[in-house]
């Protein structure tokens, strides 16, 4: 799954590269494919991953790339050719459900070797226990059917074996006013609670929590958001840029560029210098299973 994604985005960037050295639009190389600037666009985003020979040779002609480098971007293109028939996307019959963008979200996650969660609000999703994930669900899509929500569990569950992949270095900084907000009633809390305090046991998680005393809420330093990068592909050994996820109640947007990650990539270190160390987080979250209990 992770080859379809990281050779997809290397093939984006370099026709991206290329194209920009030939001082062209994505429109005007768009028209030499006969396909629209938007079908072009996903390309270069990495979005598409069976492109044909044909298309990539057309691409270079009009781009005037060397012989060697034009033999680099079919060798990504047949790569991820060869990716998608090996399996695809296991999350592909969730499609329905997804919000717009979700997709993408999902490549990110199932190909960075360390994603950084910052959350103000909830518990983020690869933490989540079935019954906290139901209430959320509930909350936020009160209009989903039965069959739509169960699709949605179903989902996180996939969505956290990632966590098992000791490859896959994950960090969640939240606001204990999360820990403190019932969502659903004691028990469900209780039992989520108790669910942060093993997954922080696993040598790749990392949670820590913001206390309210430190004067500095995670809403006054960042809106809540997802940094995901990436390991060296294993064939052309270029690394990709991170990618910053930022989310709100009208949609998504999906941060690459240099400046804008830096700005995330600071807020994200204030966050972390004051937040509780892992071992207080826990002692913390062990209070709180208590007084949920009582």
């Amino acid at each position: 799954m992770s080859g379809s994604t990281h050779a997809s985005r290397a093939l984006g960037r370099q026709l991206e590269k290329f194209r920009k050295r030939a001082g062209l639009s994505k429109y005007a190389v768009s028209k030499i494919i006969e396909a629209s600037p938007q079908t072009y666009g996903r390309l270069e985003d990495g979005l598409k991953h069976n492109v044909p020979s044909m298309v990539i040779n057309a691409i270079c002609d009009k781009l005037q790339v060397s012989d060697d480098e034009r033999r680099f971007l079919l060798m990504l293109a047949d790569e991820t050719r060869k990716a998608q028939k090996a399996g695809g996307k296991w999350w592909r019959s969730y499609i329905d459900e997804m919000k717009l963008g979700f997709d993408y979200f999902l490549n990110m996650e199932q190909s960075a070797s360390r994603a950084t969660s910052v959350q103000s609000a909830l518990i983020p999703g690869l933490l989540q226990t079935t019954e906290y994930r139901r209430q959320v669900v509930w909350a936020g899509h009160p209009e989903w059917t039965h069959d739509e929500v169960e699709k949605s569990l179903a989902l996180a569950v996939f969505r956290q074996e990632r966590l098992e992949d000791s490859g896959f270095e994950y960090e969640a900084l939240i606001s204990d006013a999360i820990l403190r907000q019932h969502t659903g009633n004691r028990a469900i809390m209780a039992d989520q609670l108790r669910h942060l305090l093993t997954l922080s046991e696993q040598p790749n998680v990392s949670i820590r929590v913001v206390p309210y005393t430190v004067g500095s809420p995670i809403a006054a330093v960042t809106s809540p958001c997802v940094m995901f990068e990436f390991p060296p592909h294993p064939s052309t050994k270029l690394t990709e840029r991170p990618v910053v996820f930022v989310e709100s109640l009208t949609g998504a947007l999906y941060l690459e560029r240099g400046t804008e990650v830096d700005v995330y990539r600071d807020a994200i270190a204030r966050v972390r210098r004051v937040a509780l160390e892992p071992d207080a987080t826990r002692d913390l979250v062990v209070a709180l299973v208590r007084e949920y209990s009582e």
